[in-house]
């Protein structure tokens, strides 16, 4: 069973498992929900990445989920796994980190845990909230599908820009119907889109942002993959945003069309396992 078999056990028992974040309507607003690992070993190593980061990072990787469905994330909480590798000084420089960016992004840490690890992790939690939900199940025949920016760019040891302003000023200018950020590789998350809304799609490679065919397959880049209603007018959008391809029927499969042909494209991205 590797991580996409998991997930798919995981919605089968619960019926309201499927997107970013989990989302609960309260009066007007939109309640959006995430939890987000960033584990020693698995996701950063030390010496890889400065402490500082290592904190920016871990935040970053949350909003983005709240981000991808459309929100504005406002709280987070953080649980530590703290090893004997990261304390003192160190677990200052994480904890200094996490402020600057709460701080730049507007958050407001409200709780969370901490306890001794064999090694280090941050489980982060975070609420945001939005008056318009874009979920990845809504894409339908024939949109358009934009990335926010090019892909491979991000060094690991960098943090990621989290386009929360450039998110809400799309929401309101364009119809947007299905959304996802880029955090297991540009081939695996469209197929998680389009899994959801049961949609083929046809990539065109001449528009993709990327100097390397393995940038596709990388994660960590969390630009947004957005779908656009194809009644709109993108002639605009198209100045700002990369056009990738279109939304196809089920029955077309998973394609990209490379200058005069048109070939499978290979299921292919980071798996957790």
């Amino acid at each position: 069973m590797n991580e996409l078999d998991w997930v798919e056990f995981l919605k089968r028992r619960f019926k309201e498992i499927g997107d970013d974040c989990g989302v609960v309507k309260k009066g007007d607003w939109f309640y959006l929900f995430t939890n987000d690992l960033f584990v020693e070993n698995i996701h950063f190593k030390k010496g890889k990445i400065t402490l500082k980061n290592l904190g920016r990072r871990a935040i970053a990787r949350a909003i983005s989920d709240i981000v991808a469905c459309g929100g504005v994330p406002e709280f987070v909480s953080i649980s530590i796994g703290i090893s004997k590798d990261f304390r003192g000084k160190a677990l200052k420089k994480i904890v200094e980190g996490i402020y600057n960016f709460c701080k730049e992004y507007k958050l407001k840490v409200v709780g969370g845990d901490t306890s001794s690890s064999p090694f280090f992790f941050l489980d982060v939690f975070c609420l945001g909230k939005a008056k318009k939900v874009v979920l990845r199940s809504k894409a339908k025949e024939e949109d358009y599908i934009f990335l926010s920016g090019p892909l491979g760019r991000l060094k690991f040891s960098q943090v990621p820009y989290i386009r929360v302003r450039e998110v809400q000023s799309l929401l309101k200018k364009y119809k947007v119907n299905a959304m996802i950020d880029i955090s297991d590789g540009f081939f695996l998350d469209m197929y998680r889109l389009l899994k959801e809304s049961r949609k083929g799609v046809l990539i065109y490679r001449e528009n993709l942002p990327i100097r390397r065919w393995r940038e596709l397959l990388r994660g960590e880049d969390y630009e947004l993959i957005f779908v656009v209603d194809k009644s709109e007018d993108i002639e605009r959008l198209k100045k700002k945003y990369f056009l990738v391809g279109r939304i196809k029927n089920e029955k077309f499969g998973y394609k990209i069309k490379k200058k005069d042909t048109i070939e499978d494209i290979p299921l292919e991205g980071y798996l957790h396992f």
